[in-house]
This record gives structure tokens, sequence and C-alpha cells, in this order.
């Protein structure tokens, strides 16, 4: 009976005491409400294509022991306890529907965000005494502009749950100091060790210890408590390099950080100066608001820049208002230590990090920032002798911007077309917001049938990555997004220049030689692209199924038939389910009976060519300018001489569709798949094409034929569904629906 009447006190207790922790929490759940239904955007993808990740808790030691969340760029992450969240997702909620996914995902974000905002009310009422103080700076945190990047970006969640478990550490640290029972103690060693394994940003909080412990006019044991304090840390980056090895800094570009290409020491440091002076004005003034400030963005800044000294002076007046503060225990100067100390290693004044500029690198700083602001207004309210609560008053205003700037940039993250066209507009001036906008068009060209629209799509995002890579040259990803785009509308001249100007500007990378190879096979180079993808084979087991697809088909485009055989039939053993793998093999078999009968056809099959095009090129230049009857004439002397030419056949084809001669193009595309079957482009044309020709039943037959072939080739559905859907088939519509938005989100 004693212990459950002790039970109720307890419960009793703390309700009592943290009960208006429902406003911040109330208020962040509103605000980032509209986030449930966003979708994967930038970086989130990431998340789904890990393998231990997905498959919840069936892997769970392996999400300690591996390199969990694959890297971006060159940077090694170690954050097992965010995997583990994830993980933890997906065991509870997992779904093949990518959108219903996301949803969750979303939603589970935003639900240890409303945590984070009880621990910050529980955290401040506890250090300065005040309710009023804690709804104050957990309502400005939970509305904070700077934090939808962190919120509304599942990927983010590392931010979060440091926030969320350093919290709990330094709570639990309150209470070690208040009570002195070791069992506190022992909770704040385990949820910092926890913290840093959500994110090494987290081992700062080891500079926080012995602050609250000062301000809570407890010195005596700040140097004991760290020589404890500073074991997890050290545990921490064991632990980091037992699993990755080394971890010194990446080797970065200017894309990562502008600062890596500005070689001048004295515009360097001017330079990271003005960052921190713009962090600074970021949390005063979260107006313009972007994913990405890198290269172009952000310019270099010399010791003459005006903006340089504001900076200066700015930091300066902070540190000097904070030293004076800290003598006297100002709770302002607690608020902006914090902030201080927590930008240590993201300001980029002291060490480069992997961004030049971030707005998720403010989520835990910007706590210090907001106790500033709220013990400014409290002070301010004191002054003129009234009471307390009407702090909240003098803070509504700049809560209701706050909050409906937060609201309304939530809605920017809905997608990567939402966001990149957004932001584009917003400011073009970052070369990276301009790289993925590009990619906004190419992505168009895939629920765009028409072939005229998807030409135009194409050349737009060409048009706008010649911006970037005329204003750096040794943008990679413009070189390979660029050439990804030429080949799409069969321009293999510039497609391979681009890919060969990515080779040459980067080292060796997988995905670099990976759409080299594709680019050779595609332009009839397959004897090149046989060394990349042999080589890729080799060095990377994470894409081998890829790698062996298209080794076999460079093999086959050669005429090496048995070599062809053997990597085809490896991939059908160790991919057994991959149903495009049975269309090749009978493509091989057949050639292999062809061969026996007669040594005439031995060339007649091809998935690409290697004779002399010359003559091609001209007319195919000929017909991307328009001029489709000269390209026509000199397509037609071409097959003359090379009648097993599988592409002039298609690129007739394509010219007699455009001038209304469906039969003729019928019977050209018809000539190219028999010489090439496994083209899935020129079967969909062939489809597209019965059904100008009010051949409804061909065209059917071929767009599912070309899916069988393609199963990811988007096109295939689309004109499916439209034309279910002016049959009135909802059943049908409906199936072909869902398959689009199932590919596009992959």
């Amino acid at each position: 009976m004693e212990s459950k009447t002790t039970s109720n006190f307890v419960k009793k207790s703390f309700f009592s005491n943290y009960k208006w922790a429902f406003i911040p929490v109330l208020l962040g759940l509103l605000l980032y409400s509209n986030t449930f239904h966003n979708g994967f955007v930038l970086d989130d993808n990431l998340v789904t294509q890990d393998k231990f990740v997905v498959n919840g808790f069936k892997n769970i030691t392996d999400l300690f022991t591996e390199k969990t969340l694959p890297e971006v760029g060159n940077i090694k992450p170690y954050r097992p306890i965010t995997a583990v969240s994830f993980a933890l997702d997906y065991a509870l909620f997992k779904t093949d529907n990518l959108d219903a996914m996301a949803s969750r995902l979303h939603i589970m974000n935003v639900f240890y965000f409303c945590i984070t905002l009880l621990l910050s009310f529980i955290f401040v009422k506890k250090l300065f005494k005040s309710a009023t103080i804690a709804i104050a700076v957990s309502s400005l945190f939970a509305s904070h502009p700077l934090h939808v990047e962190v919120v509304a970006n599942i990927k983010s969640r590392d931010e979060i749950l440091a926030f969320l478990f350093g919290f709990l550490s330094l709570i639990f640290y309150q209470k070690y100091c208040e009570l002195k029972s070791k069992k506190w103690f022992y909770l704040t060693l385990v949820f910092y060790f926890i913290a840093i394994l959500s994110k090494e940003s987290a081992i700062l909080f080891l500079l926080v210890f012995p602050i609250v412990r000062f301000y809570l006019d407890d010195k005596k044991y700040i140097v004991k408590d760290l020589q404890f304090l500073i074991v997890p840390a050290l545990m921490y980056l064991l632990l980091q390099r037992m699993v990755l090895g080394i971890t010194l800094m990446p080797k970065m570009t200017e894309i990562d950080n502008m600062l890596v290409g500005i070689t001048n020491t004295s515009d360097n440091l001017a330079t990271r100066f003005y960052l921190v002076g713009l962090y600074l004005y970021k949390f005063l003034v979260p107006n313009m608001l972007m994913y990405d400030y890198s290269i172009n963005y952000i310019s270099k800044k010399t010791f003459a820049s005006p903006e340089v000294w504001a900076s200066i002076v700015s930091l300066l007046l902070l540190i000097y208002f904070t030293y004076k503060g800290i003598i006297k225990k100002n709770k302002i100067a607690f608020g902006t230590l914090f902030m201080i100390v927590m930008f240590l290693l993201t300001c980029n004044l002291f060490i480069s990090i992997g961004a030049t500029f971030a707005e998720r690198f403010t989520f835990t700083p910007s706590f210090g920032f907001v106790i500033a602001i709220s013990i400014i207004a409290f002070e301010l309210i004191k002054k003129i002798n009234q009471k307390s609560i009407y702090t909240l008053l003098l803070l509504f205003p700049v809560l209701l911007l706050y909050s409906f700037k937060t609201y309304s940039r939530n809605k920017d993250w809905k997608s990567n077309a939402v966001l990149f066209t957004h932001d584009y507009k917003n400011c073009s001036k970052s070369l990276r917001i301009q790289n993925n906008y590009a990619s906004v068009f190419y992505q168009q060209t895939k629920k765009t049938v028409d072939l005229v629209e998807k030409k135009k799509l194409m050349l737009k995002s060409v048009e706008i990555l010649d911006t970037v890579t005329k204003n750096y040259p040794n943008y990679i990803e413009a070189y390979l997004q660029k050439g990804i785009c030429y080949l799409e509308i069969k321009d293999c001249e510039n497609a391979i220049k681009n890919f060969e100007q990515a080779k040459k500007i980067g080292k060796y990378n997988f995905v670099i030689q990976s759409n080299l190879g594709i680019g050779y096979i595609n332009c009839g180079r397959s004897n090149e692209a046989i060394g990349i993808f042999s080589n890729l084979l080799k060095e990377d087991k994470t894409q081998e199924k890829f790698y062996l697809k298209n080794l076999a088909v460079a093999y086959y485009n050669v005429k090496n038939i048995d070599s062809s055989n053997y990597y085809f039939t490896t991939l059908k053993q160790k991919y057994p389910d991959d149903l495009e793998v049975d269309n090749y093999l009978n493509l091989v078999n057949n050639y292999k009976k062809a061969s026996l009968n007669t040594t005439k056809n031995q060339s007649q099959t091809q998935i690409g060519n290697s004779i002399n095009t010359t003559l091609f090129d001209a007319a195919y230049k000929k017909y991307q300018s328009g001029d489709k009857n000269s390209a026509e004439k000199m397509l037609l002397d071409f097959i003359k001489i090379n009648q097993t030419h599988a592409m002039s056949y298609a690129i007739l084809g394509l010219i007699a569709d455009e001038k209304k001669q469906f039969s003729k193009a019928i019977q050209y595309y018809k000539k190219s798949i028999a010489l090439n079957p496994a083209d899935y482009r020129i079967q969909f044309n062939l489809g597209n094409t019965f059904l100008k020709n009010n051949d409804e039943t061909n065209a059917v037959i071929q767009f599912e034929k070309t899916i069988a072939m393609q199963p990811s080739y988007l096109n295939s559905y689309k004109s499916l569904e439209l034309y279910y859907k002016s049959k009135n088939n909802l059943e049908k519509t409906t199936y072909y629906s869902n398959k689009i938005k199932e590919i596009e989100n992959k």
C-alpha cells in the first residue's frame, strides 16, 4: 500500500511540474503535421537502400558492427542508434507502398521531435525554475524555421536523436547534481553515449555538463565528473575506428565545401568569419531558406568586405558579453555559451567539414539562441514590473512569424520536384541547386510519351547543366547528367564526350565508369565497354547484377557468343527472378542456332554495331536538326550498304511516324526489332505507332511485351494507363497508375 501511494505521488509531482509542456509539444505537432504526406526527398532514399535497416530487427547486431546508412560522397557515418530507429520503423510499419512508407517515417520524425520539445521544457524548467521561460524557449524552438530541414528530411533524424538523447543525459545530470545519487550519474553516462551513437556531433555535450553544474551552484565536482564523462566519448571514437577504420577528415571538393577552393589563407579565414556571421543572421532572420548553400551561392570574401567585419564584430561582442555574463551566472549567457559550444564542430571556423553552410547544423545550437531571446524578453518584462506571463505576449509576434514560415516551408519538402523547383526559383546561384533543377526536367521525360516533348525536356536539362559546367568545369555529376540526357536522345557523340570528361576529372569512380560503359554499349563501342564492366565486376560487388548484364550484352554485341552466354547464364543462376535475362538467353540461343545453319547470318542480329557509321552519324545529326527529308535520304543510302544496321531502321521509323506514314513506320520498326530484339525502346515505339494507326490490339500487346523486357520502363505503363482510361476500364487504369507511382518512387 505504501509503495502504491509513493508511485501516485511521483506521477502527480511530475505532471504537476511539467504539465505546461503540452503547449510546445502541441505546437510542434501542429506545425509539422503537413509533412505527414511528404515523400522521400534528397538523400532520404539512402534509408530505404540500406539492407540492414529495411530488414527490421533481423540484423540488429549488424547495425552496430557495419557502416550503416550508405555514405554520401566520401563521408562515412557511424550512427548505429539512428539506424536502429529506422530499423524499428521498418519492423513495425514496413510496406511495399513507398508513399505510405515515406509517410510513416515522416510521422516518426515528428514524434521524435515532439519528445525533444518535452525534454527541452523539462531541462529549462529545472535549470531556471520558471515554467514561463520553459514555455517560451520550447515554443520558439518548436517553431524556428531553420529546423524544417531536420524535421521534414527523414534522413536528418540523426540530428533529432542526438538532441533527444543528449538532453536526456543533461536532465539525468541535473538530477544527479540535485540528489547526489550515483544511479542518475550512470544514466547520464549511458544516454550521453547513446546520443553520440546517434550522431557524432553530440560529443560536444561533454562541454555542456560542466556549464550546467556551474549554473546549479555546484562547481566542486566538475573536474571529477569530466573524468568519467569523457569515457563515452572515447568509447565512441574507439568503436568508430574499429568499424570504419581510420576516419580522418574526408577529402573534399569545392562542391562539398567552397572553402577548399580558397587557397589564399587570408581570404579563407575571412570567408570563415563571414559564414559564422551568416549563421547568426539566419538565427535572427530565417527568411530565405534553401536546402543547399554550396559553391556559387556563397562567394569568396576578403578582409576588405564589410560583411566580414560585421561578422567579426558580432562574434567578438557575442564572446565578450557571454564571458561577462558567465561570471555573473547570467541566464542569457548560458544560452549564448550553449550556442557557441554546440557550433564548434560545424561552423567551419576551426575545421572544414563536408558542407559550406547548412540549416541542419543549426538545430542543436539554436536551442541556446532561443534561450537567450526568451531570457531577454523575460528580463524586459521584469524591468517594467509586469507578470512573467507577459513574456509570452511579448514573444508572440516572433512566434507567429516563425510558425507561419515553418508551416509554409514544410510544403516545399513534399518531393524532389517541388523542392528543387522552389529553391531554384527562389535563388538559383548555388550550382548544386541548378544541377538538381536540371534533373526535374529529366524526370518529367519519364512521364512524357510524346517524343518531341521528351527531346525538348532533355535539351532544357542540358541547357541548365551547360551553365553549371561553364561556372565550374570540374562538376562531375553535371557531366554525368548531360551524358545521360544526350544518350536518351541518341546523341552518341555528346553522350560519350560528357561521360569521358567526367572520367577525366574524377578518380576511379564506380558511377562514372558504369555510365561510360553504358554509353559505349549504346553507341556501338562495346569492345571498350567490356574492359570497363569487367573491372567493375571485380571492384564493386554491390552492383553485381547490373555489371553482369551489361558485360553479357557487350560480349554479344562483338559476337563473342560463348562469353555472352556465360555471363547471361551466371546472371540467371544468381538472380533467377530476373525475367529480362530469359529474353537475352533466348536471343543468344537463337543466334547459336542461326550460326549452325549458315555463316552468312552470323552478324545479322546485334544489340549494337561495330561498322563504319559515318554516314549514319551525319544522317542522325540532320534528323536532330529537324531536316527529316535529308536524314531519310541519307539513311536509305546507308542501309543499302549496311542492311543489318538496326538503329537506321529505327530512325527511319521515327521519321515515318512523324510524317504520319504509320504503315511505313511499322515496317521499319519491325525490321529494326528483327535485327535488334533486345531494344525495348524500339518495341515501345512500335506500340505507339500501332496505337496511332488504330490497331489497339497490337498496341497493347506491344506495350505489354515492352514491360516484360524492361519492367522499369515507365512509358509503357503510362501508355497503357492512358489507353485503359480512354476505355473506362477502372481496374486496369488503377493497376497501371499504381505501377507508375511505384516505379517513380524507386
